[in-house]
């Protein structure tokens, strides 16, 4: 495939990646000049139409998914016997690599993850779209840190006769199969969590909770058998987030999270919790507006009548005519059908919007006195107004026909929900379940966690009309400051700097510290200058201190008496490394060390004979 140009458009670059269902190719898109992702089915699926027809449909379905947390679906294409997805291109490193290599990962750490993950199934699960194979190889994690989740809707394409995966491939799903799907039953938002929930067990304790010989034994261990509690890995799984564990990985779907906002808003819990004991990362991933649009209704089936039918059809109408006339001549009588064709008509004025008492006004000046009223709720034209009237304005009427109209009783009014002090999530899913529209407004705060709302208008308690506005003043977390330079200084000064502006601080050594006794900083992320919030991570990069030794030679009177003194200043600080006194010698030799740079000063008799710079 490198170098071949799909549809005069995705030019393929190089392979980056492939599971059983498909191979990853990097690509360029000539036509927009940029670099994509390019998804192609293997050839087993690709030969299996029924396979390639729900293939394109799910993809075509992920594809309406638009949420930062998500690998963007551009385009759904074939040629010839190649079926393919071009996909967003993230560079970095899926999140299986990302346990290997750091896991157990710090429990906030694994949650800053976890909830990403969420917000992402969040925005599927509300266009309806299920993922059915969440696990860490479908995990991206980009450069800049943003967790993106792929393949939405890709796995539900694969039937009983579509599964034939590798047996690699097969099991490093069912390591994260729910319970349910175990059992050949249907996937739901429930078995998502499930699977989330394995990821996150994962990522805590780089253990997976059950293995087997084959995907069957895997499989079994997923209904028959209990997850071990995370702590038995990891004791430092606090016991809060072994909960929420705990409710994920339940066997029975009753008993996990009804839904992803649950689970956010017990992450969240657990965050604000953890943050009064120590600084976590607790980092934001917006939701984007979305639309939900209802299915085209399927297109009604016309039918045609032959030549002999539309005859037999105009015979019997034209029988049905006469025999309603007769029957209507014999019930009114010639006399009362004249005295019908002599009521006035009447051309009906147009009482849409107004008063009731106008409207009935409008109409008896026009000669319209038989009026019939109903009444019902608007969310826009004002009580005791006329909403609709029938027969409409401008119809032509008999003065004898009665005029209907509905007369609203004015807006439903919904008592606003108290919703401050929530996730905003939440509060939106609250809103919307008592038919109010959520708009949100964000503002730093220093006393309020990013994502929970400040403060709501109108106030709780207050009635409104249904599908009003209520504004979420929500925070954006601590106010951003920039990042001071701290390369060059020690990890003491460094850490000193850093601790008045209450951010997270890790260390990475470049070797190993060894028996050095600290270190200087060599480079830092974020960068100096970039803005950076209290309870954000920085890492700083240190080279251990170099060790130097000298090797001192100081001459004697063997005639007197000496006492010598050895003293080394040096980065860590000052210290005596030789005190003796000695008789009879000439020469008095001894081989000092010192940290990074600094001075060693000698002393004969209390008085320096020398002093060495290093």
């Amino acid at each position: 495939m490198i170098g071949t140009k799909l549809v005069q458009r995705y030019q393929i670059l190089e392979r980056i990646g492939g599971g059983g269902m498909a191979v990853v190719y990097k690509a360029r898109c000539t036509l927009l000049n940029r670099i994509v992702a390019v998804k192609v089915l293997r050839h087993q699926f690709a030969v299996d139409e029924e396979f390639v027809r729900r293939f394109r449909r799910e993809a075509q379905a992920a594809a309406s998914l638009s949420h930062p947390n998500i690998v963007n679906i551009y385009d759904v294409g074939q040629e010839n016997d190649i079926y393919f997805i071009v996909m967003e291109y993230v560079e970095g490193e899926t999140l299986k690599d990302f346990i290997e290599r750091e896991a157990p990962l710090e429990p906030a750490r694994a949650v800053n993850i976890t909830r990403q993950i969420a917000n992402a199934l969040y925005h599927a699960h509300y266009n309806k779209i299920i993922h059915r194979d969440i696990k860490p190889h479908n995990v991206l994690i980009s450069k800049d840190g943003r967790i993106k989740v792929a393949d939405f809707g890709i796995a539900r394409a694969v039937t009983s006769n579509t599964q034939t995966f590798s047996r690699n491939s097969l099991v490093g799903s069912v390591h994260y199969f729910s319970p349910e799907q175990a059992k050949g039953k249907l996937a739901t938002e429930q078995s998502d969590l499930y699977s989330l929930g394995i990821v996150l067990y994962e990522m805590l304790t780089k253990t997976l909770p059950f293995d087997g010989d084959s995907p069957v034994s895997i499989a079994l261990k997923h209904i028959q058998q209990t997850v071990p509690p995370a702590t038995r890995y990891n004791p430092s799984v606090p016991p809060g987030l072994q909960a929420i564990l705990d409710k994920l990985l339940a066997k029975d779907q009753s008993q996990r999270y009804e839904s992803v906002i649950e689970l956010l808003s017990a992450l969240r819990t657990w965050n604000t919790q953890a943050a009064t004991g120590a600084s976590e990362t607790d980092d934001k991933s917006e939701e984007e507006d979305t639309k939900v649009f209802a299915p085209v209704a399927a297109p009604r089936k016309k039918f045609h009548l032959t030549d002999a039918g539309k005859k037999r059809l105009r015979k019997w109408s034209l029988i049905g005519l006469a025999v309603a006339a007769a029957v209507a001549l014999a019930v009114l009588g010639i006399s009362s059908l004249v005295k019908f064709w002599e009521v006035k008509e009447i051309t009906v004025p147009s009482v849409v919007e107004e008063p009731k008492e106008n409207a009935v006004a409008i109409l008896e000046a026009a000669g319209l006195r038989n009026i019939a009223f109903s009444e019902s709720h608007h969310d826009t034209i004002p009580a005791n107004h006329v909403i609709r009237q029938k027969p409409g304005a401008n119809q032509v009427v008999k003065q004898s026909r009665t005029i209907e109209l509905v007369i609203s009783l004015g807006p439903v009014l919904i008592v606003v929900p108290p919703v401050e002090g929530l996730d905003v999530r939440v509060a939106e899913a609250n809103l919307q379940a008592v038919g109010l529209k959520a708009v949100r407004e964000y503002e730093y705060s220093e006393t309020h966690a990013a994502d929970i709302v400040i403060r709501q208008d109108p106030l709780a308690g207050v009635e409104i009309a249904k599908n009003q506005e209520v504004k979420l003043v929500v925070s954006a977390g601590p106010r951003p400051f920039k990042m001071p330079s701290v390369i060059g200084k020690t990890l003491d000064e460094a850490e000193k700097v850093l601790a008045d502006l209450k951010v997270d601080v890790r260390r990475a050594w470049n070797p190993s510290q060894g028996d050095s006794p600290g270190g200087i900083v060599t480079d830092q992320t974020p960068a100096a200058s970039e803005e950076v919030k209290p309870g954000d991570i920085v890492y700083l990069y240190l080279r251990p201190y170099n060790k130097i030794s000298r090797t001192i030679d100081i001459t004697l009177n063997p005639l007197a008496e000496s006492r010598i003194r050895v003293v080394v200043k040096d980065i860590v600080g000052e210290e005596i490394v030789a005190e003796e006194t000695v008789t009879g010698r000439y020469e008095y030799t001894i081989t000092v060390t010192g940290w990074e740079t600094g001075s060693i000063s000698v002393y004969v008799n209390d008085g320096l004979v020398d002093k060495i710079n290093f």
